[in-house]
């Protein structure tokens, strides 16, 4: 059983060196069926809506919204402890003389979901369902495990993920609270030291992305190979890229919006293919830290057992190999990535 889902696992050790890069080949083979359409990870187990069935109302604009409250996915107490919010390298910096508001990690990613389900709902009564006009998470549709988590510091992680976003939210379940889109607000309470605000341009190029990817702070306690998250990062975007290259456009009244070209002539990744490389990425970086860590307890399990039978023998490299394997399976497995 795992522990909290967000606690630091600094007791995690590299698999054996002989293995190592055969592992991380095992995982690279496995990358291309990853590659999936449906808007959410079904192949994570999820745990229960974090939503009550409790009325709030919302007026903007002379126009207001019933919808259900949601209620916070976090537990813990909140300290005033701070972390700075950070911009990707394709984003504009954060003008000198603005104040940053204060918010805890668990109010924003509430506040992001207020924002998609309130627009969402005013693009359905329009009748367009296009998300790219309301969702401004790229971590929107991944869920939150069970505890126990079957992959380790899953739940962190999602929310890492769900702190990506192409803009803040524009409405506010705090009272009289309302977002800046010129500067980043300050995080604060316990999850800000462990999690970080990451503004991504809605036409960030391929390269910009793989390099928000890999420099991101997924996964950053389980200290995994540089060179392996980069070509984690750079797999699942292109693996993105071919998605939409293979996918119609989508057609509105017959007419198709002029298409925005990078300066190397590619179109730029539209949102949910982003979705999906993100996805992919965490997955993948996911499945890698659990195999590692299981791999630990297991040969720790399994060297106590012969210190208390008295043999003085050790495990040998054909042993711990095939131990190693059967965790990665097992791992994989439950990820979805056989």
């Amino acid at each position: 059983m795992f522990g909290s889902p967000f606690t630091r696992n600094n007791s995690i050790s590299s698999p054996p060196s002989q293995f190592r890069d055969s592992a991380r080949n095992a995982i690279y083979q496995q990358l291309p069926p990853l590659v999936v359409t449906s808007s959410s990870a079904s192949s994570i187990r999820s745990a229960p809506s974090q939503y009550n069935n409790q009325q709030h109302q919302h007026s903007r604009s002379h126009s207001s919204l019933h919808r259900s409250k949601a209620s916070s996915v976090f537990s813990g107490r909140r300290s005033v402890r701070s972390a700075p919010s950070i911009y990707s390298s394709s984003t504009a910096t954060i003008p000198e003389d603005s104040e940053p508001l204060s918010i805890t990690v668990e109010q924003l990613v509430n506040d992001i979901d207020y924002h998609e389900t309130y627009y969402k709902q005013v693009q359905e009564e329009g009748d367009d369902d296009d998300e790219e006009m309301y969702k401004i998470c790229l971590g929107s549709d991944l869920q939150y495990q069970n505890i126990p988590e079957s992959l380790i510091d899953w739940n962190l992680n999602v929310t890492r993920c769900k702190l990506m976003l192409i803009q803040l939210p524009e409405i506010s379940k705090t009272p009289d609270f309302q977002y800046s889109q010129q500067s980043l607000p300050q995080l604060v309470g316990d999850l800000a030291q462990l999690c970080q605000l990451v503004l991504i341009q809605p036409h960030i190029t391929d390269k910009e992305l793989i390099y928000t990817l890999f420099s991101s702070n997924l996964y950053h306690e389980h200290h995994l190979d540089v060179n392996f998250k980069k070509s984690v990062a750079e797999i699942s975007v292109k693996q993105s890229r071919l998605l939409q290259i293979n996918s119609p456009r989508k057609r509105k009244n017959s007419i198709l919006s002029p298409p925005i070209i990078s300066a190397d002539n590619q179109l730029h990744l539209g949102f949910k293919y982003k979705e999906i490389a993100i996805r992919n990425y965490l997955i993948n970086l996911a499945a890698a830290a659990t195999t590692a860590y299981e791999y630990k307890l297991k040969t720790d399990a399994l060297k106590k057992t012969i210190r208390l039978s008295g043999d003085k023998k050790k495990i040998s490299k054909d042993e711990k190999k095939k131990l190693w394997e059967q965790v990665r399976l097992d791992v994989f497995r439950r990820a979805g990535l056989e």
